[in-house]
């Protein structure tokens, strides 16, 4: 069946469904997009982790001023402190150690060492919302 110009029309059709229009993405690059997002996550996790312990300290001088003779108060607070720390510790191993994040960090060996060269540096002045957790 010609027409169109002598052009095979069937031919056309086949390509038009191979081929997403070029303003869709292809379910490949939406899986890149939720792989970034993962990555995104993670990192932001990551960062907030060097915080942990600072953060844990810093309420400390305020329990001591407020109660100077009470170390049952200072060590109460210590307490707390320290267990949200090791709930936000506990969530960033789970993220870290999670079967998406291992698929996600494979996918990315894989890529790397099939195209060592291809690979642009990563340039944190490049993305200035780089530390903004993805909502």
């Amino acid at each position: 069946m010609l027409s169109n110009g002598g052009r095979d029309v069937k031919q056309d059709v086949k390509r038009s469904k191979s081929q997403p229009p070029d303003n869709e993405e292809t379910p490949e690059e939406q899986q890149l997009q939720r792989d970034l997002k993962h990555l995104d996550l993670l990192l932001v996790r990551c960062r907030d982790m060097r915080t942990t312990i600072p953060r844990m300290l810093s309420g400390m001088p305020e329990v001591a001023r407020n109660n100077p003779e009470s170390l049952e108060a200072m060590f109460g607070e210590l307490v707390n402190h320290m267990k949200s720390a090791g709930t936000e510790i506990q969530d960033f191993a789970k993220l870290y150690t999670s079967e998406e994040n291992k698929k996600v960090l494979e996918k990315a060996r894989k890529s790397r060492t099939t195209n060592p060269k291809g690979i642009k540096p990563w340039l944190y002045k490049d993305h200035p919302d780089w530390a903004d957790v993805p909502r």
